[in-house]
């Protein structure tokens, strides 16, 4: 068995940015070119993989995470959703809803970490977490079991395939982030060192803090401006390991569903046919709705 864990937040935006204002909703007129985009996305998935369980994660804690608390300028280079966005989100949850997926979001973790702890909670159950995602972020996750899926660009890629093209370990991520910094979350890293250099240290040394405890080691590596290497992480040291526990996603937070709770309940098909009639939709999705159908009823599962 399989668990998909979706990462709800970049397929919202891909469509809120990309497809154009077709669709409002009846009551208020807001556009839902983002509900639209993601419930296309979301039909997608649950027509190709009929999977047993799946959970989609979103972010709530856009000012009051835990990293906020350590980091009072985390995100500062972020604009809150204005209300027009904040209610095409709201409708976003409310479409996992009505095809019978799980949906959570916390007031203190981001939905990486949400995915991160459920990831763990489903291999210990001996299912495979699948993480769909598009963000780099969330390889760290990837170990021995787990599979990260960029939905429509590939299929899902294993730890082996991930560290082919990242150059470095999956679990090394938050270290790479660390030393060369991620400006979309305002995560500072070490001034001088880029792509290149980060993971060349990070191929001669496990992570930030092996680094560190061989500072007087960095100017006999074969990389180019080793010499200077050391100076570069002086009065640095505290910045750097406050952006590794920036980039670190957790994966021990309680109070998380069991796998029984992610199961996929299928659809509702009439709560499902009133939702898309509310957001402009008409029949847009009939085709894929009978086909999925079809899918469940021959897995013996159903459309309520």
């Amino acid at each position: 068995m399989q668990a998909f864990l979706v990462d709800s937040s970049i397929y919202i935006f891909r469509s809120y940015f990309t497809l154009p204002d077709n669709w409002h909703s009846a009551d208020l007129n807001m556009p839902t070119n983002a509900v639209y985009g993601f419930t296309s996305f979301m039909l997608d998935i649950l027509r190709q993989k009929n999977p047993t369980h799946i959970l989609c994660a979103f972010d709530e804690s856009l000012e009051t995470g835990f990293r906020h608390q350590l980091a009072p300028d985390y995100k500062a280079n972020r604009e809150l959703p204005d209300e027009a966005l904040a209610f095409q989100l709201n409708a976003c949850r409310q479409v996992c809803r009505v095809l019978g997926v799980t949906e959570i979001a916390s007031n203190t973790y981001e939905a990486d970490d949400l995915i991160g702890s459920m990831a763990k909670t489903a291999g210990n159950a001996d299912i495979q977490p699948i993480i769909v995602s598009r963000d780099k972020d969330l390889m760290q996750l990837i170990g021995s079991k787990e599979l990260y899926w960029d939905f429509g660009r590939s299929q899902p890629q294993a730890k082996k395939e991930l560290e082919s093209k990242l150059e470095l370990g999956c679990h090394q991520m938050a270290d790479y982030l660390a030393l060369v910094g991620d400006a979309s979350d305002n995560i500072a890293g070490i001034p001088g060192i880029g792509d290149k250099t980060a993971k060349q240290l990070l191929s001669h040394f496990s992570d930030i803090e092996s680094i560190l405890e061989h500072l007087d080691q960095l100017e006999g590596l074969p990389i180019r401006g080793a010499r200077k290497l050391a100076d570069r992480f002086v009065g640095n040291q505290d910045q750097l390991m406050l952006s590794k526990r920036l980039a670190t996603i957790e994966t021990d937070i309680k109070d998380m569903p069991d796998v029984e709770q992610i199961k996929w309940r299928g659809v509702q098909e009439q709560a499902f046919e009133l939702f898309a009639e509310e957001m402009g939709f008409g029949s847009a999705f009939s085709s894929r709705l009978a086909d999925l159908k079809k899918r469940q009823l021959g897995s013996g599962m159903g459309i309520n």
